[in-house]
């Protein structure tokens, strides 16, 4: 990530702060929590991981051209006998942002921004305001899960949310570069970790909650509290929240902001979904106090014709005429990874995407369904190190929608990738599909597509845009998309 130009820091002013006793003072130009992207004059900020500890990392920073270390009282005291200015944080990571924000000129102060949280359709909520925006000839930013986008420009990214350092940093080369209107997805890992602590969104839209990430959070009801942080007075001026499921409405009966209820039963009250064969979806919208409006957009599903009401509402909050919007949304810039279809040269449709919970896959084989095909296959399988407890659920869903599933390796990271396909197969046992296991990602795709007839649809599901996969602490190349175009040459 390219950094913006900063007049610098004085380091006892930083500690002020944080109310961090300092030791030593010089200028910074630049903070980061990771030794590797050190720059030169650079703070470094020292952090206990769940691993290791950042002060293990001094020397590189150091080498790397870090001028001052801020960290715990272990870190402070490790960094003091190497002789380098210090500051002592008693909240390191909410403390970090802090230090973050200050060194990088307050950006978040010069920028309008929406924050979107949910477990399925932040990426796609974002990057239709983003069409929007850029259609009513805005400025326009994007931080999230397919990394950052500038305009027209892409950077790609590491996680949904950036961490601190990073994020202050990202947003600052956005108001540098003229860009105001900003749309970030919020993951709850953010909210939880203290990512965005200093950030007031403008706008904050919640889409929905679904079963993920239980091993960070311990249970849904921890994991909905993640969430309903951002829709405080403390980070969000305005609220938009999807009602259509039990966690929504009881957000909506929680927040003590303004908010616009979108669902069935929501202020803006939704209807008559449709989703055509040449892949355009319909809604109908009633406002309440106001006309009603008909929604459409150029995707499948009711659930993105509902993102897309979503970030209709929001567009309207920030000031751009309705009626603009609505005919935005008939040509929404294409999402890389969601329902994205790839031309072939074997039978069928081939179809990629990112749907990595249960129910993000119940959404995406319902809505394949909905058109009609000879037969769905479906190539699947679950990430490692991550909630193991939907493992199961997911190859039920998928052997309920599905006339074939082939389990496969998404990313094992450090876990037995046997194991992980074995938690998926267990969950496929009484679905009507016929079911194979293929460890090979390649090959799991390379025989879907050599079942395939015409007619056929050959989902391939769970890492979407990803370009890589992570196996035994490596990331090895691969993209979907790319070998569903390659396999099928083979066929």
């Amino acid at each position: 990530m390219t950094r913006p130009k900063t007049d610098g820091s004085e380091l006892s002013q930083l500690a002020t702060l944080v109310s961090g006793a300092c030791t030593g003072d010089v200028k910074v130009f630049g903070v980061t929590h990771n030794s590797k992207t050190v720059q030169v004059d650079d703070l470094y900020v020292a952090l206990l991981g769940a691993n290791n500890h950042g002060i293990d990392f001094l020397d590189e920073a150091i080498a790397n051209g870090a001028v001052a270390v801020a960290s715990d009282s272990r870190g402070v005291e490790i960094a003091k006998q190497k002789g380098i200015p210090t500051i002592e944080l008693s909240n390191p990571r909410e403390d970090m942002a802090k230090l973050a924000a200050e060194v990088y000129g307050h950006p978040e102060r010069k920028l309008t921004l929406t924050g979107v949280t949910g477990t399925n359709g932040k990426t796609t909520t974002t990057h239709i305001l983003r069409s929007i925006f850029l259609d009513a000839k805005k400025h326009v930013g994007v931080i999230g899960t397919l990394g950052t986008y500038l305009d027209e420009e892409h950077l790609p990214g590491a996680r949904t949310t950036p961490e601190s350092t990073d994020l202050y940093a990202t947003l600052a080369v956005m108001a540098e570069r003229g860009i105001k209107d900003v749309f970030m997805e919020v993951s709850s890992h953010a909210l939880a970790l203290n990512r965005v602590s200093g950030i007031k969104f403008d706008v904050a839209i919640f889409t929905n909650l679904t079963q993920d990430h239980l091993d960070f959070h311990g249970s849904m009801e921890n994991y909905f509290a993640a969430k309903a942080l951002l829709f405080t007075p403390e980070f969000s001026k305005q609220a938009i929240i999807c009602t259509d499921d039990e966690w929504g409405i009881k957000l909506a009966a929680q927040v003590k902001i303004p908010v616009i209820t979108i669902g069935t039963n929501g202020n803006w009250k939704t209807s008559q979904p449709n989703s055509s064969s040449n892949g355009v979806t319909t809604q109908l919208i009633e406002i309440q106090n106001s006309d009603s409006i008909s929604l459409s957009v150029n995707m499948l599903g009711s659930y993105n014709a509902t993102n897309a009401a979503c970030a209709l509402a929001a567009s309207q909050i920030l000031g751009l005429p309705i009626a603009a919007s609505l005919e935005s949304l008939k040509n929404v810039r294409s999402i890389p990874g969601r329902l994205e279809k790839v031309t072939i040269d074997s039978p069928g449709i081939a179809i990629v995407d990112y749907a990595h919970t249960p129910d993000a896959v119940a959404t995406v084989l319902t809505v394949i369904k909905d058109a009609n095909p000879n037969r769905v296959i479906t190539v699947i399988g679950c990430g490692g190190d991550r909630d193991s407890l939907k493992r199961p659920l997911m190859g039920k869903v998928a052997a309920q929608l599905s006339d074939v599933v082939i389990i496969t390796d998404d990313n094992p990271r450090s876990e037995d990738p046997a194991a992980i396909r074995k938690s998926v197969i267990d969950g496929t046992k009484n679905g009507p599909a016929q079911v194979f296991e293929v460890s090979d990602r390649r090959e799991a795709i390379s025989q879907a597509l050599k079942l395939a007839e015409t007619g056929d649809v050959i989902a391939v599901l769970g890492k979407g845009h990803e370009s890589g996969q992570e196996i035994s602490g490596k990331v090895f190349p691969f993209d979907d998309r790319v070998v569903v175009r390659e396999e099928s040459k083979n066929v």
